[in-house]
């Protein structure tokens, strides 16, 4: 095999063949590659500098606390219910109101309260989490009271 003699490439010159040096200079100017003395270019006809970034909202924000306390109060209001019309029909809207309706309350702050952590600071106090905790046990607190009062008046008919 002839490669063109000793110390030859049998693929050719390096570079494949094309100048070696800097890259010619583009629409761009000279390049990251260009010589330490080769002038840039500064400007390129038909573009204008990036707007400057927008400065970040440093509010410091925290859980919708007012969702929980609204869905806890809900939560209460449907034990009352379905403990004052114990084994009457009437204890379905205590169900209801602890039940679906308390439940979407707590979903809507778990939503937004998901949308304020994405914020650049957020601040949640240590007690937000026992508070829903307790908010969560008068829920199910709720739906058991309302629903086992409803199926008694359901099974004396």
């Amino acid at each position: 095999m002839n490669n063109g003699g000793p110390g030859r490439s049998p693929f050719g010159p390096p570079g494949g063949g094309r100048p070696q040096g800097p890259p010619p200079a583009g629409p761009f100017g000279q390049g990251p590659f260009a010589p330490a003395g080769a002038p840039q270019a500064r400007t390129v006809p038909g573009y204008s500098a990036p707007p400057a970034p927008a400065q970040a909202d440093l509010t410091p924000v925290g859980p919708p606390t007012a969702l929980l306390v609204a869905s806890g109060v809900l939560a209460a209001a449907g034990i009352a219910i379905g403990a004052l019309f114990w084994a009457q029909w009437q204890s379905l809207i205590g169900w209801l109101l602890a039940g679906p309706i308390a439940i979407g309350v707590v979903a809507l702050f778990s939503s937004k309260d998901t949308m304020r952590r994405t914020s650049a600071v957020y601040l949640r106090p240590g007690w937000i989490m026992g508070a829903y905790v307790a908010v969560m046990v008068l829920v199910a607190a709720g739906v058991l009271v309302g629903a086992f009062g409803f199926a008694i008046w359901v099974g004396r008919r």
